[in-house]
């Protein structure tokens, strides 16, 4: 298990990086732009008076007038430029709260409870472990079994192979790199040899020279291992095979080498006798009749003729011999059968040393998982809490800044009211005498002009934002009391996972110590 997450981890805390809250919530797209987003409701005072006294001069509004609708136009102009800027701020900052609150929501995580979060991680823990626990059980069974049949394999060979054991640093891939390389080796040197007694040159003579070498090697092992190794077996029917093998594989590997060197003998002497008759550059060695060879060889095999194939004869043989010790005691034990109970019982061992150390790796793994898990949401969990309080000051600058607009609209309109209507007065009372009955200035004129400004009220995200403030600092408490258990646990695991060697050595301790006991009572 090669893992950077934890499963418990998903649903718990903040599973993505804190977002910074971003609001592009602009005053143009509520409908203020240019000198309007600024509070300018964009209407001259002078003209302002200018309407108001050729309104007064037409009696417009009535004397009579008191709502809204009843205004002069002038007036309404005003009044909706001001509505128009308020309604604006108002749309402004309710979209904004609105993306506040949404923000604070996402970023506001569940409840972290401690003792839910132990049980979470020991689950965790224990629902891989217990994979392994069953890999380990079945490593430990096969161990004790390949322990078992050590043991009785011993017993029932022990006048044989005594108290020694094999060497486990012999094994099959040295032994089959050291029968490689000596072929190799008589190979190259028989290529070398032959590469003048044909056509095809130091090809054809490799070609020839590793079939002969594989052919002299393949005997040699054969007769170490399947023939002069069971000569150890108390069996009297493996005693006769394994003799029979050697004896036959030997005598094969002699003859084959004995052979080889009087076939270069005979080479040399064609080649002298091509050469004498002018063909020299016709001659192969194929036109010399293995029989002929083979006849020349008896009664004196010894009788080599050249230096060549003396140095092919002891090549050759020194390799076969070389290939049967290889055979004998290198690939395995010399005794049969001991090599290979051996090498299961190692093999069943290192397994389950392997298995204990990929269970102290996964553990490792997910430990360190687990801890960084616990280093990212305190981080998270930090930088949650600051970029709330931020989307707070967004907010509350975003405030200060539509107050400021309102109240400059605010005073606008107030000011181009009260402009209106004095100018306005004046010019009725000027006009009385013609005004007649609508002399009188409207009723609402007395009115006291003070404009309503947006209420702007944040408690309610202010109370969500505490609220979410709260929540975290709750979980980083308990995140932090968490974390604490954790390097706990942490060490009692580590300390169970060390003892865990020892417990295995006593345990394959226990297990020889009784199979030996019950091999004595036997006895």
């Amino acid at each position: 298990m090669n893992r950077k997450t934890v499963r418990w981890g998903t649903d718990t805390g903040f599973e993505k990086k804190v977002k910074t809250f971003e609001d592009h919530n602009e005053l143009s797209a509520h409908g203020l732009r240019g000198k309007r987003s600024k509070g300018d409701l964009g209407l001259s005072r002078g003209i302002t008076r200018k309407e108001a006294r050729r309104d007064a001069a037409d009696a417009i509004p009535v004397s009579e007038a008191i709502t809204q609708d009843q205004w002069s136009e002038r007036e309404q102009l005003i009044a909706e430029r001001a509505e128009e800027v308020r309604r604006g701020l108002t749309t402004w900052m309710s979209s904004t709260a609105a993306s506040v609150r949404n923000y604070i929501q996402d970023q506001t995580p569940s409840d972290i409870h401690p003792d839910q979060l132990r049980e979470a991680i020991k689950a965790e823990e224990h629902e891989f472990r217990h994979y392994e626990v069953d890999d380990t059980e079945d490593a430990k069974s096969s161990h004790s079994a390949a322990i078992i049949e050590l043991q009785s394999f011993r017993e029932r060979h022990g006048e044989q192979i005594g108290q020694r054991t094999p060497d486990i640093k012999k094994n099959v891939e040295q032994a089959i790199a050291i029968l490689m390389f000596v072929m190799l080796v008589e190979g190259a040197f028989n290529a070398l040899l032959f590469k003048d007694a044909q056509s095809s040159g130091l090809l054809g003579g490799l070609m020839i020279a590793f079939g002969v070498s594989a052919v002299n090697v393949l005997f040699g092992v054969v007769a170490g291992f399947f023939g002069l190794r069971y000569l150890n077996h108390p069996a009297l029917p493996a005693k006769i095979a394994g003799g029979t093998i050697a004896g036959i594989c030997i005598l094969i590997g002699i003859f084959l080498n004995f052979f080889v060197a009087h076939y270069r003998d005979a080479v040399e002497h064609a080649l002298a006798a091509a050469e004498a008759a002018g063909r020299l550059a016709e001659f192969s060695m194929f036109e010399i009749p293995p029989g002929a060879v083979m006849r020349e060889m008896f009664p004196n095999i010894f009788s080599l003729d050249s230096f060549v194939a003396l140095a092919l004869l002891i090549l050759g043989l020194t390799v076969f011999s070389i290939a049967v010790y290889e055979g004998y005691d290198r690939i395995s034990d010399k005794y049969p059968g001991y090599g290979r109970v051996w090498r299961k019982e190692r093999k069943a061992y290192e397994r389950r040393q392997q298995l204990r150390e990929d269970l102290r790796s996964d553990l490792s793994d997910y430990f360190s998982a687990s801890r960084l898990w616990f280093e990212t949401q305190l981080s998270r969990h930090a930088q949650a809490k600051r970029e709330i309080e931020k989307a707070m000051n967004v907010i509350e600058a975003r405030r200060d800044i539509a107050v400021a607009v309102a109240a400059k609209a605010a005073d606008q309109e107030r000011g181009l009211k009260v402009a209106y209507r004095q100018a306005h007065r004046r010019q009725r009372n000027q006009l009385r005498d013609k005004l007649g009955e609508q002399a009188a200035c409207p009723a609402y004129f007395d009115e006291i002009l003070t404009p309503q400004l947006p209420p702007f009220d944040f408690s309610k995200e202010r109370a969500q934002a505490n609220a979410a403030i709260k929540t975290i600092e709750q979980n980083i408490m308990a995140l932090n009391l968490t974390r604490e258990w954790l390097e706990t646990h942490i060490q009692h695991v580590q300390q169970g996972l060390s003892s865990v060697e020892k417990k295995v050595v006593e345990e394959i301790a226990r297990v020889r110590d009784a199979k030996g006991g019950d091999a004595k009572k036997a006895g």
